[in-house]
């Protein structure tokens, strides 16, 4: 694969003289494939065989229609092929600016929101020329990022806030790079991020999002509602820092992906006081050749913290789930309490679903397991339904739904919860 230039040509790319270096190392490194361990299931640069453009001076002031999504009360940020064009959420006094991580800030006036081209993002990291030496999509994502935001939640929000993430208009072997960050300080909230592809074209989007948490808890959700030709890779860093110890923030994640052709969540999770909480479940129904990826590594630092993981996959027509989780305790994380499970109902013999999950502990006194499981629809349990009088199709509908409606039933969001049932019932119908 390339991207439209050069090592040794950087004229007319975007590229700034700081931003060169990283931009150097990736084309030094490649695009990540099966020799790196976290890429051991996937080849990128097999499936990127075509040349991406970068995306620049986008005409994103184009007569653009939102699509209206949910019927319950939310605030609202909506991004237009990475770029925020719209927010309400800021108008209501919920919000206070918080130290940007933007080196060119763009300061919306009136408003505590900040924008602009973040090519010194440390999603996590020390620094970001160390690891992006290390790191091809971060190297990739500090060479040509020009879009984003950063913006600070300090108290409980009472309704749902949703990011509107649409990808409109021609966007075919473009490229995206962008890096949001939202700070989390004594608050409860309600995050929900939805991917809507309107653009029918096949381009690349490569975004890396740093949550950070302080006394506070979050329930995120990620939602991909339309089919999707687009390549996606998602590099999301959650640090936990809390100032008081005997609460414990709680980070409550939920991902619903179905529909793109390829992409690959990654989720950096640090659990860096005592008593901190955090889950993550995720639910996907896979068809026609769809690939998607959640990675996921818990860091566990501290006493007296939890992570459970719990990822189900529903494939058929050739398409291929993977999951890959890692739980890392370290020798002062005492009381740790970790498991990771895994599941894929295999509904033809052209699917696949690889896992790969991982232990790695240093502490003595912990509670921590993993597991997977994969297969096929139990045919006997086919035949009892037929034999209580439920026609074929319908049977196999209810066991997919059994599958996957376990995750569900456990969202504490009353609205949320009908929302997603009644979007993946439409989909299992489909089967």
């Amino acid at each position: 694969m390339k991207i439209n230039t050069s090592k040794n040509d950087l004229k007319d790319t975007g590229i700034s003289v700081s931003q060169k270096d990283f931009y150097n190392s990736f084309v030094e490194m490649g695009f990540p494939n099966k020799k790196k361990e976290d890429w051991k299931f996937t080849d990128l640069d097999k499936i990127l065989n075509s040349n991406f453009d970068q995306l620049i001076q986008l005409k994103e002031k184009v007569k653009f229609k939102s699509e209206k999504i949910f019927d319950f009360d939310h605030y609202s940020i909506t991004n237009l092929n990475g770029a925020l064009i719209d927010y309400d959420l800021f108008r209501k006094g919920s919000i206070e600016a918080a130290q940007t991580l933007f080196t060119e800030v763009n300061h919306l006036k009136d408003h505590s929101i900040f924008f602009g081209a973040p090519y010194n993002l440390t999603p996590g990291r020390p620094t970001a020329e160390l690891h992006a030496k290390k790191d091809q999509m971060l190297s990739l994502n500090l060479s040509f990022v020009d879009r984003g935001y950063s913006f600070q939640i300090c108290e409980d929000l009472e309704k749902p806030l949703v990011i509107y993430n649409y990808y409109d208009h021609d966007l075919q072997d473009k490229m995206i790079n962008n890096t949001n960050s939202i700070r989390f300080e004594n608050s409860k909230c309600t995050i929900i991020e939805v991917d809507i592809d309107k653009s029918k074209s096949a381009y690349f989007k490569n975004t890396f999002q740093r949550y950070e948490i302080q006394d506070s808890e979050v329930n995120y959700f990620f939602i991909n509602l339309k089919k999707s030709k687009a390549f996606n890779y998602t590099n999301n860093t959650i640090n936990i820092n809390d100032l008081n110890a005997k609460k414990g923030s709680k980070f409550n994640c939920f991902i619903f992906g179905s529909g793109s052709k390829f992409r690959k969540d990654d989720y950096e999770i640090s659990l860096n006081k005592e008593n901190s909480f955090a889950k993550i479940n995720s639910a996907a129904i896979l068809k026609k050749g769809e690939h998607q990826e959640v990675k996921t590594t818990m860091f566990h630092s501290k006493p007296h913290c939890k992570s459970h993981q719990k990822i189900k996959n529903i494939l058929q027509d050739s398409s291929k789930g993977i999951f890959q989780g890692k739980v890392l305790v370290s020798k002062n994380a005492q009381k740790t309490d970790a498991y990771q499970i895994s599941k894929g109902l295999i509904l033809d013999d052209n699917a696949e679903f690889s896992t790969k999950p991982e232990l790695e502990i240093y502490a003595d006194d912990v509670k921590c397991s993993h597991g997977s499981t994969s297969g096929s629809i139990d045919l006997n349990s086919i035949h009892y339904l037929k034999s209580r009088g439920i026609p074929e199709k319908e049977a196999y509908q209810m066991l997919i739904n059994g599958f996957l409606c376990e995750i569900l039933e456990k969202l504490s969001e009353g609205k949320i919860k009908n929302f997603l049932k009644e979007k993946l019932e439409r989909q299992i119908n489909g089967y």
